[in-house]
């Protein structure tokens, strides 16, 4: 890791007490979990299909640079006065101390006496947002990093940076304040295009809606793992855990780290689903009670489908579109891999059904 500066090496993305014991995780660390996580995402849990999409919008090589350049900067709002000041959910003060003491031993100014009154006006997702458009990333990728905790902000963050300046720098105006926060900023977005393969953020490709849908729910997964630190609360299973306040990051093995979370994650192959059997009642299998009318002819109709597009099943409340959304699923999957492309993550096939269960 000594590829970063001592600033870049003093930010922190993760911090919590543990019966005592002082936890945390740098940014870059996060950082690069997640750049890990969403590239190995891209290549083996994503469909061909999905793949094949988002590749059409540019090149498949140029899409494996998005995609990690996306992973390494999602948190990049992170490095910013506002969440450095962050207390600790359960309100451990030393810990919080003990943090922004690095930060200052590294080359940030004093924070005595710096209160963040509006610091909820700049959350981190949007502003990581903020800071990357700053830098001349185009909005609809810029929009991804905003949209990474699943709510995309209602508009361009232009006048974040303008109007919590110190939200951002730590200072409204003092440029000796502000000045290594501007430089860490910098550090990140240039070793996010570096890592990419970017030689400039010019070379970050315009996308269109329905690639950068897939790109967000492809961020939110690898953040979501990437942020796990145990499987399913194991800790004899660990993913990628904190460490302790004493470690120095520069033990740190990333790639090591990376492939024993993977491997831990990765319980089996890609789902391919099996063919609704006709033949008997796939609601009493399921379910157990019969299928209703309806229910019946649905799975009839879906299952001589050839071309599916989109399914929504508007009917009286109690009718049971909970069960059909969720056999729909099975089928729309089964016919959109005929051809060997599968559901890699909840898009038309799953998405269709679940507009059963919507209209409720």
């Amino acid at each position: 890791m000594s590829e970063f500066s001592r600033l870049a090496q003093s930010l922190w993305a993760k911090k919590r007490s543990d019966n005592g014991q002082w936890l945390y995780l740098p940014l870059v660390v996060h950082l690069k979990d997640c750049e890990n996580t969403i590239s190995w995402l891209f290549n083996h849990w994503l469909s061909d299909g999905q793949r094949r999409q988002l590749s059409e919008a540019t090149s498949e090589e140029d899409m494996q640079k998005l995609v990690k350049f996306l992973g390494f900067t999602h948190d990049i709002g992170k490095g910013s006065a506002a969440f450095q000041t962050k207390p600790t959910y359960n309100g451990d003060e030393q810990l919080d101390q003990l943090l922004i003491e690095r930060l200052v031993q590294n080359g940030f100014k004093s924070f005595d006496g710096i209160r963040l009154n509006q610091r909820d006006q700049s959350p981190h997702a949007l502003a990581g947002e903020a800071i990357l458009e700053s830098f001349g990333v185009n909005e609809t990728v810029g929009a991804i990093i905003g949209a990474h905790h699943g709510k995309p902000a209602s508009k361009v963050p232009n006048d974040q940076i303008i109007y919590y300046t110190a939200n951002y720098y730590q200072s409204e105006k003092d440029t000796d304040i502000q000045a290594p926060w501007r430089q860490v900023q910098r550090e990140l977005v240039e070793y996010g295009l570096h890592t990419a393969g970017y030689r400039d953020v010019t070379e970050i490709p315009t996308l269109n809606q329905p690639e950068a849908v897939i790109l967000t729910g492809l961020l939110i997964m690898a953040d979501w793992l990437a942020s796990s630190e145990f499987m399913d609360g194991d800790r004899t299973k660990p993913l990628f855990p904190l460490i302790k306040t004493t470690q120095s990051m520069t033990t740190i093995d990333l790639q090591a780290r990376f492939q024993r979370a993977i491997t831990t994650w990765q319980l089996d192959d890609e789902w391919i689903p099996a063919q609704v059997d006709q033949m008997s009642d796939p609601y009493q299998v399921r379910f157990g009670f019969h299928a209703r009318p309806v229910q019946a002819a649905i799975t009839r109709a879906l299952d001589a489908t050839t071309d599916p597009g989109m399914a929504i099943i508007e009917a009286p409340m109690g009718i049971g579109k909970t069960e059909i959304a969720l056999i729909a699923a099975e089928q729309l999957a089964r016919i959109t891999g005929r051809d060997g492309v599968y559901m890699g993550l909840p898009t038309q096939a799953t998405t269709s059904a679940m507009f059963a269960r919507v209209n409720d």
